[in-house]
């Protein structure tokens, strides 16, 4: 090259550079201007004429040969011309083709200059990591959004800037990718939380924002999963691709919005893909941060060598199973992730305490955060109390079938576990678990995830679990799961006398039904909600501890009562059981009866008293006993 003659490598680095970013500034200013005859053909026409610029040049640079230098610029020639010759289609069309077509562009240049600095041919990985790539794709990401801001919809405008603040963040840019992959999950999660809002505020109309909202969790998911990637193998190729992706999805959407228009209510497939996204998104990112906390060692052998459950090197389907599941509830167990997911579902639970009108749920919901911060963080495991488990009379990993064996060391702790929980759950009902102190409640009742309970209503499985009857089918699910729990305590019982030696792949039974009950079958059934109906560990009795307080409760103080029955006749919406997250849809006819609600079902999250019209429902239990029989008020 002529320039190499004159200036140093840096200074022709920064002139391509610099043309690069007014051209494409150019172009896409042009492309914004529907009104310019041909001006979508002559953008393209740029873009691709940017391609074949860089590109020829560095097959020059590489190689030395003048002739592929004009036969690759020759080729770009005539295709970009050949765009004239017919005006392009659809704008989604177009603004595919344009978008694609400007990200290659800059990433041939990231392929030039790296060849100009290093005198060495560049790999897919040398132009994507490069400041010259990532920063002027950002500034014409700018750029975009700066031309299209006026008549772009608000929501639109976060989302984009949350990838604005993601497209920098390419760790290997950095001295440190510690730093980059913690700030990155931190935007991912704002991101996550915003997206959740705003579903949540449009929940009644249709509208794009449920597609692009889908999309957007979806370029998240695989984002983690390209960083986990990254601590499994060593390679940023993944991440490096992911990235591309997300800055041509990300032009392309400030171009042209979904045309279907859709409600995540009206859809339960459409409702389940966020809620599943979503869940993978989170489990990458909780075993990302359990590598760059550096509790698991960056490779797949030091991942396998920490799992919960061990690896079996599977041999057959089996034990290929088994180490699936192992790897799975490693990281659904794991502080991170369970720290993660609170911040996430707490900030939706706290947006439901700004909207909710009775003081006794903005009470409860506050205490709900409270405990699933303290338990997440403070009690993660079993195995954090075993040395002074006991002289602590509660434990509150779910009494039989805790996390960790049954020992004559904790029989103490697990019987005190039965019987305080028993004695909140009889004086304040079964709300005090499974409405408060449980992490489950807190995920099922931030905004998002309750309006889902629309589907109680509308899915196949949800519409059996209607009413406060319990159906033989799920009593025959209660039985069964308290049966297993109380099977593998006794054997773990056994094991620690050494009576008996029965491991299921070297776990013992009881931690492993705590295990696979808690970080996988609750999982399961919580992604299912849009299919299922929420609540599952309520409804379809999966969770042994629920029931054990919900039977309790239906014999103790707590119920629901009603200030006038007449006001419960004259009601024409009945919009007490719309709002039941476990589709009690007949307390209406209780409480004309008898005044009064009182049911196993009833885990007391209170939506019913939020929704009544007349304020006339309201909670009973100890406290009004007190009041009543005691103080005489």
């Amino acid at each position: 090259m002529i320039l190499q003659s004159f200036f140093p490598p840096i200074i022709i680095s920064v002139l391509i550079a610099s043309i690069m970013l007014i051209v494409m500034v150019f172009s896409i200013m042009l492309f914004k201007r529907d009104s310019l005859p041909y001006g979508k053909n002559f953008s393209l026409f740029l873009a691709v004429e940017m391609i074949g610029m860089n590109l020829s040049i560095y097959s020059y640079i590489v190689t030395g040969n003048k002739v592929l230098l004009l036969i690759v610029s020759a080729l770009f020639m005539i295709g970009g011309f050949s765009l004239f010759v017919k005006k392009i289609g659809t704008s989604v069309i177009s603004a595919g083709a344009f978008s694609l077509s400007l990200v290659i562009a800059e990433g041939a240049m990231g392929a030039l200059i790296y060849s100009l600095l290093h005198g060495l041919p560049s790999s897919f990985n040398n132009a994507i990591d490069s400041p010259w790539f990532v920063f002027v794709m950002e500034a014409e990401m700018i750029f975009s959004i700066v031309i299209s801001y006026k008549k772009m919809a608000s929501y639109k405008r976060l989302y984009l800037l949350v990838f604005l603040l993601l497209m920098p963040l390419f760790p290997s840019l950095y001295v440190s990718d510690y730093p980059i992959i913690w700030l990155s999950s931190i935007v991912m999660i704002v991101g996550t939380v915003l997206i959740f809002d705003t579903l949540y505020r449009f929940r009644m109309r249709k509208g794009p924002e449920v597609y692009i909202s889908m999309e957007m969790i979806c370029l998240f998911a695989i984002m983690m999963a390209s960083q986990f990637y990254f601590f499994v193998s060593g390679s940023w190729l993944f991440f490096d691709v992911v990235m591309v992706l997300a800055m041509i999805w990300f032009l392309f959407r400030v171009f042209v919005d979904p045309p279907k228009r859709i409600s995540y209510l009206s859809s339960r497939n459409i409702a389940f893909l966020l809620v599943l996204l979503t869940f993978v998104m989170e489990w990458f990112m909780g075993a990302v941060l359990e590598f760059n906390q550096g509790q698991f060692p960056h490779s797949f052998g030091g991942l396998i060598t920490n799992l919960s459950l061990g690896w079996v090197t599977p041999s057959g389907i089996l034990p290929f199973i088994f180490d699936v599941i192992s790897i799975i509830v490693t990281v659904t167990a794991s502080v991170w992730f369970l720290i993660m997911m609170g911040l996430e579902m707490g900030f939706l639970a706290f947006r439901k305490i700004m909207v909710s009108r009775i003081r006794e749920n903005k009470v409860r919901l506050g205490l709900m955060i409270s405990a699933y911060a303290v338990y997440s963080i403070y009690i993660p495991s079993f195995s954090s109390l075993s040395g002074s488990v006991r002289y602590i009379p509660y434990l509150w990993s779910m009494g039989i079938g805790t996390n960790g064996a049954v020992t004559n060391g904790v029989i103490v702790a697990i019987a005190g576990t039965y019987v305080v929980s028993a004695a909140l759950s009889f004086l304040f009902g079964a709300r005090q678990l499974c409405s408060v102190t449980c992490t489950a409640p807190m995920m099922y009742q931030g905004t998002f995830y309750d309006s889902l309970k629309v589907y109680n209503r509308s899915t196949k499985t949800g519409r059996k679990t209607l009413t406060s009857r319990i159906s033989n089918w799920v009593k025959g699910i209660i039985l069964t799961v308290n049966l297993v729990i109380l099977l593998a305590a006794i054997i773990s019982y056994f094991d620690s006398r050494s009576i008996f030696a029965w491991y299921v792949y070297g776990n013992d039974p009881s931690y492993l039904a705590y295990t696979l009950m808690f970080n996988l079958v609750w999982y399961v059934g919580f992604v299912m909600s849009p299919l299922m109906g929420t609540y599952a560990c309520v409804n379809q009795g999966w969770c042994y501890w629920g029931t054990f307080n919900q039977l309790v409760g239906r014999f103790g103080f707590f119920k629901l009562k009603v200030r006038d029955a007449n006001a419960c006749v004259n009601c024409k919406t009945v919009d007490c059981a719309l709002a039941c997250p476990v589709g009690i849809t007949d307390m209406r006819g209780s409480f004309i009866d008898k005044g009064e609600f009182k049911s196993f079902k009833c885990v007391g999250v209170g939506d019913c008293v939020e929704a009544c019209p007349y304020d006339n429902i309201f909670f009973y239990d100890v406290r009004n006993v007190i009041k009543e029989r005691i103080l005489g008020k």
